[in-house]
């Protein structure tokens, strides 16, 4: 046996591999043992006639199987010996096949795709760090307020005032439309700030167990009900009990009931500590985005086609799962979309190629600057998720088990230890300050 692999510049490698005609006997024979067992022979018991009986019955119908044998063979003796190695078992066109003449295959195989780094150091990007404001502290503290609300029940006679929650029986209807048949019951807080603007004011004034029809119409734009906006509707309510909320002043002894702070300005700077961490924890994520985007367009890549094509096909069944849609193929979902298939399937493989970069570009770089793992960090990084969970570490290692999921984890820690390699690698200009507000926009990539 003899080959000859020629490496293209596409991640693929043309191999062709020739046998001698004795080869091509000694695969027959093989493919003779292997049938002897199901071939039926008169006087003989399946599998204990001679192997010359076997041979004259079948002759050359076991061409196929042979083939198949010698080849399988011959990928076992030459994988060692290939300098690019092939990602899956390559799949062999047999030019020919001959007892006396020998035999001849070729294949185009898949080798691991390429990467070439740039220098991480010539990479720039801009830093930001959030600047916590009072206000800011201030809209905290207020939630905490509110969440410490007392309800005492108001007397009867007494009216609905603009921060008292009521309990209501209420029905509704489009104008034009009837009423149903059946109320609603449930709370309504006055000044809310999702209620619809002008709606509170209809129930100001009322008592306990009055009853009030009234029309209300929808603003043109209504995002918490789009489908309301701008229409009018006739609301009958009946308020069925009354609550006065009260909110326990912020002063010392607010700060000691959140969390046992010895004074408000304790929890003050508690509180701006943890924004902080919030914020600049994300901010330093949006950060690591950016890196990554520019040294994509700087790296180099050489990804066999067949591997896009599964992953685009990945990333589309993985969208229909999210969005809770109908199993449906690529093709389908471009016809409900009213859309080429090649177009949308474009959008999808563009995806697939960043995500299969990505992942190439973090092995690449954990391979070239020698960074793995120690147990001790993959055991932190499983008492980090456990935490995440709030279960034990015992029981998310042996859910991670169960779920067979072990090398998915691995490669998140280790992505972690490399994204924080790369942090300290790229060239950072002077952090930029941005507000609360800047860093949500940004967050939401409105900015």
């Amino acid at each position: 046996m003899e080959f000859t692999a020629k490496k293209n510049n596409n991640a693929s490698c043309d191999l062709t591999i020739t046998f001698s005609p004795q080869e091509v006997e000694t695969a027959f024979k093989k493919a003779y043992e292997g049938a002897r067992g199901k071939v039926k022979i008169p006087g003989f018991r399946p599998g204990k006639a001679p192997l010359e009986m076997v041979e004259k019955m079948l002759g050359d119908s076991v061409m196929d199987d042979a083939a198949n044998i010698m080849l399988n063979n011959a990928m076992s003796d030459i994988y060692a010996k290939l300098e690019h190695k092939p990602i899956r078992v390559p799949q062999f066109n047999v030019e020919s096949f001959d007892r006396k003449a020998g035999a001849k295959a070729k294949t185009t195989y898949d080798t691991k795709p390429e990467v070439v780094l740039p220098k991480l150091k010539k990479i720039k990007i801009q830093p930001k760090e959030v600047k916590v404001s009072d206000a800011d502290i201030q809209k905290e503290l207020e939630g905490m307020q509110k969440s410490m609300a007392r309800n005492t029940l108001k007397d009867e006679g007494e009216a609905v005032d603009g921060t008292d929650l009521l309990e209501i029986q209420y029905k509704f209807k489009e104008e034009g439309k009837e009423f149903p048949e059946s109320s609603q019951v449930g709370k309504f807080q006055m000044g809310a700030p999702q209620n619809p603007p002008g709606f509170d004011s209809e129930l100001l004034g009322m008592k306990l167990n009055e009853e009030k029809e009234f029309n209300f119409r929808y603003p043109d734009s209504f995002p918490a009900s789009p489908e309301s906006a701008g229409k009018n509707f006739i609301y009958h309510v009946k308020v069925t009990a009354l609550y006065k909320v009260s909110y326990p002043e912020i002063g010392d002894d607010f700060a000691s009931e959140v969390d046992g702070s010895a004074n408000l300005q304790e929890l003050k700077d508690k509180t701006k500590k943890q924004i902080e961490e919030l914020f600049n924890g994300a901010l330093k994520r949006k950060s690591m985005e950016e890196a990554y985007a520019e040294i994509l367009k700087e790296a180099k890549f050489v990804i066999p086609e067949s591997l896009i094509i599964e992953e685009t096909d990945g990333v589309f069944h993985n969208f229909i799962h999210e969005m809770r849609l109908p199993h449906i193929s690529l093709a389908d979902y471009a016809k409900r979309l009213g859309k080429e298939e090649t177009e949308v399937r474009s959008s999808f493989r563009q995806m697939a190629e960043k995500r299969i970069q990505t992942y190439l570009l973090k092995h690449k770089i954990g391979e070239e600057f020698k960074i793995t793992l120690s147990d001790e960090e993959i055991q932190a990084g499983f008492e980090k998720e456990a935490i995440s969970q709030s279960t034990s570490t015992e029981s998310r290692q042996k859910e991670v088990k169960k779920q067979k999921a072990e090398t998915f984890y691995r490669d998140k820690f280790l992505f972690d230890k490399i994204d924080e390699f790369v942090y300290g690698e790229v060239e950072k200009k002077s952090p930029k300050s941005v507000s609360t507000e800047e860093a949500e926009k940004l967050f939401s990539g409105k900015e």
